[in-house]
């Protein structure tokens, strides 16, 4: 069974309704009762994952593609359809998941089990809410990396080795064509993951037009994050230096102009006329940069784009910027996780406030 394209749009959504009257009942309410798999898994990627007027980064987009294609190679290998699944199938396949995968990925794929079985019973292709039966792993919350010895290590970087490696973002450079263009470029990257703290999906996705002045003549950033929520970042004057920088070396204007679409990070490999056919940079390259920064500094080779975000959320902390301008900053969406990192440093700071008690 192929997987369906996720609709991105209202518009899509209202199209693939019209195409398929036969699947409203009387009160013109959807009904998957006698619907084919290839046509329930259509309307649940079209209905079940789309949310109106929310966009999806290729990360969640990837990840949604290959939850389903875990599900449907299982039921493939088990010679099962969808309708077959039952009370001994939820739980067959739910103890598969977390065998075969370590307890994030597992967790995610289950929750896309978990919506999928919904779906089915308020569509009334299911009969019984089998969801129920689904029993998800425990996992450590907060930002760490598990371990073969289920301990577990920050993935973040000291001050001065996240310094280290983005002064070694221009030193990846191995061409001579735009090589200043891409110095200047990789540069603003580096700057940019370590002093705004944004995922990478959020970073590739900036434009020209992200950027903006306060009314007081700073600068500011208008990032797009998960589920489409906006959040107004402040650039610091390095950064700042770094980005009209880069856009003079590219020949571009350095005017802000709030409604460009231009992005703002392209590729610039080999490119013989760099203003022409500006496509944006790829998560792929954004990550090849940062582990060939991270190989060119010496540092650890599991260190990835995220460890940034990690290391920024953590000195705001450690230098006692308030915990609520700290989740907006991150665009946390509950200062729970952001209480995380604040729980973990004060842990470290536990023997530095008793080192001077005496008993």
């Amino acid at each position: 069974m192929n997987l369906p394209a996720i609709l991105t749009s209202h518009e899509a959504f209202l199209q693939l309704l019209q195409s398929k009257e036969h699947m409203l009942d009387e009160e013109r309410n959807l009904s998957l009762a006698h619907c084919t798999d290839e046509e329930f898994l259509e309307y649940f990627f079209a209905i079940g994952l789309l949310k109106e007027n929310r966009t999806f980064s290729p990360h969640t987009i990837k990840a949604y593609r290959s939850d389903a294609k875990t599900l449907l190679s299982y039921l493939s290998h088990h010679n099962l359809e969808f309708r077959a699944i039952g009370f001994p199938e939820v739980k067959a396949f739910n103890r598969f998941i977390i065998s075969t995968y370590k307890p994030k990925s597992a967790l995610r794929k289950l929750e896309f089990f978990r919506r999928f079985l919904e779906f089915g019973f308020h569509t009334h292709f299911y009969t019984a809410q089998l969801s129920v039966w689904i029993q998800k792993p425990r996992i450590q919350k907060g930002h760490t990396a598990e371990t073969g010895e289920n301990r577990t290590v920050m993935r973040e970087l000291s001050s001065q080795e996240a310094r280290y490696i983005i002064d070694c973002f221009a030193k990846t450079i191995k061409t001579t064509k735009n090589a200043e263009a891409m110095e200047a470029r990789n540069r603003l990257i580096g700057m940019m993951l370590l002093t705004l703290g944004i995922r990478a999906s959020e970073l590739i996705g900036l434009n020209w037009g992200s950027f903006r002045r306060s009314r007081q003549g700073d600068l500011l950033v208008d990032v797009i994050g998960k589920g489409g929520k906006e959040r107004t970042l402040p650039i610091m004057r390095e950064t700042e230096s770094l980005l009209f920088h880069y856009r003079s070396v590219c020949g571009e204007t350095t005017e802000l102009q709030s409604h460009s679409a231009e992005p703002l990070f392209y590729a610039l490999y080999n490119k013989t006329n760099i203003h022409a056919d500006k496509k944006r940079l790829s998560y792929a390259a954004l990550y090849k940069l940062v582990k060939k920064a991270v190989e060119a500094a010496g540092s650890r080779p599991d260190v990835s784009p995220h460890w940034f975000r990690h290391t920024f959320v953590t000195n705001l902390l450690e230098q006692d910027v308030p915990l609520a301008v700290v989740k907006d900053l991150a665009g946390h969406s509950d200062i729970s996780i952001t209480n995380l990192y604040l729980e973990r440093i004060q842990e470290d700071r536990m023997h530095h406030h008793l080192q001077n008690i005496r008993f």
